[in-house]
């Protein structure tokens, strides 16, 4: 009875679901640094998990809201969200520790069956809930272009669900300019179809730049327009990351997902640059200079 009671009691492993959690890693080969390569891409996974958490109730505060403290609420989850992103980021200096021919010794088990990064179904919908929104991947192999589509990579029916409901469901930047569209000052219209990638609107533009050159009147939508940019300056730096990991640990090698590895990181990581996803923030900023300057 006393034994029955005791298994019944709450502790720091119980809770934790610690049994549960460290019996998961299990390693195909002999490999010493296997162990390195599971554990470091499964805290990805747990990171991504409330990422994607924080994410959505973000969105939902300002999709829900009419008020200053929903944007401040906003605010504040995001800033949880951006400190993850920089635990993201200093992660792959984990990775950096393992050797190219560390990596060969278990590489090939890692990619059997073609098993990819590109099947995480975690890591694209947190890039959906940032607003990076596409049905496909169009891609350079060794074989020629190559286009695969994000639900071929779901496994499951559960996870192709996953994948839709957050392409349909409004991205942060949507649920911010559906805000501001509520405001007085705005001349704003909020798009309903959040199924493609936002697209640069001067109303938006108008409204970005009426809060940061007045942004006594709206402290709190001026916070929520830095904070959107530093989630998107720390989703590029993961990416550079992800690329400068790559090239020191397995060189221009293709990638176990079927790509030419380093050039469709390198493709990756520029495109943020050339096409934001927030692209009036970041147009403000020349406006707002060039102004200054004159």
């Amino acid at each position: 009875m006393k034994r029955a009671a005791d298994e019944e009691k709450n502790s720091y492993a119980k809770y934790l679901q610690l049994e549960k959690l460290l019996s998961s890693q299990v390693a195909r080969t002999q490999s010493d640094d296997e162990l390195l390569f599971i554990i470091m891409h499964q805290s990805h996974e747990l990171w991504f998990k409330l990422a994607i958490h924080e994410l959505a109730c973000a969105t939902r505060a300002l999709m829900e809201g009419e008020s200053g403290s929903d944007c401040l609420m906003a605010f504040k989850r995001l800033s949880r969200v951006t400190e993850i992103q920089h635990l993201l980021i200093q992660s792959w200096d984990v990775l950096t520790t393992l050797t190219p021919d560390e990596f060969f010794l278990f590489r090939e088990t890692v990619g059997r069956d073609g098993a990819s990064g590109f099947q995480s179904v975690q890591y694209r919908i947190f890039e959906y809930r940032l607003g990076l929104k596409y049905r496909s991947i169009t891609m350079q192999t060794p074989d020629g272009e190559r286009t695969i589509s994000v639900l071929d990579n779901a496994v499951t029916s559960q996870d192709r669900a996953a994948i839709e409901t957050a392409l349909m469901a409004p991205s942060i930047y949507d649920a911010t300019i559906d805000y501001i569209a509520r405001l007085p000052f705005s001349g704003i219209r909020p798009r309903r179809d959040y199924t493609s990638r936002y697209e640069r609107s001067d109303a938006v533009f108008a409204g970005w730049r009426h809060v940061y050159e007045d942004r006594d009147r709206a402290p709190e939508l001026y916070q929520l327009g830095e904070k959107l940019v530093d989630l998107e300056d720390a989703f590029r730096r993961w990416r550079f990351a992800h690329l400068a990991t790559v090239s020191r640990v397995i060189g221009i090698t293709p990638g176990t997902g079927g790509s030419l590895g380093l050039q469709y990181l390198k493709a990756a990581a520029n495109q943020l640059i050339d096409t934001p996803l927030y692209p009036e923030l970041w147009e403000v900023r020349n406006a707002l200079f060039s102004r200054d300057r004159s």
